[in-house]
């Protein structure tokens, strides 16, 4: 699996119609991504947001990276984003504890999202 770590800090003039139009976009454009496991958003108290989107391969990380509708909303990014910082990793290692057991496993299903899931993963009030 592969871990796509994302952090933003948007614009105090962001323009929100924008943003929401380009979540509804996006959140179409990856569910139909082969690879697509999840994506998912968190905020910190500091107020620091990221992101985490998981991909079965490089592969197709890669792909969703270079999909033209992806492409098409970088040109929005100056307006919506003061920052935004990017890592992927790979994993490793996977394993979970279930009532104090470890079971090492496979844990994409965990995290599979539908088309659903991912709109109202991206329908949340965020900036």
């Amino acid at each position: 699996m592969i871990i796509c770590i994302f952090g933003v800090r948007y614009r105090d003039d962001i323009d929100r119609d924008l943003h929401k139009k380009l979540n509804d976009d996006m959140a179409h454009a990856v569910a139909g991504m082969p690879g697509f496991i999840s994506i998912k958003f968190y905020k910190a108290e500091d107020g620091d947001q990221i992101g985490i989107i998981r991909f079965q391969t490089r592969d197709d990380l890669k792909n969703w990276r270079d999909d033209i509708a992806h492409r098409g909303a970088w040109r929005y990014a100056p307006k919506l984003y003061h920052e935004f910082w990017v890592q992927n990793a790979e994993t490793f290692e996977d394993y979970v504890w279930i009532d104090g057991v470890h079971h090492d496993r496979d844990q994409t299903d965990r995290f599979q999202m539908t088309e659903t899931d991912v709109l109202n993963a991206l329908a949340t009030d965020r900036p």
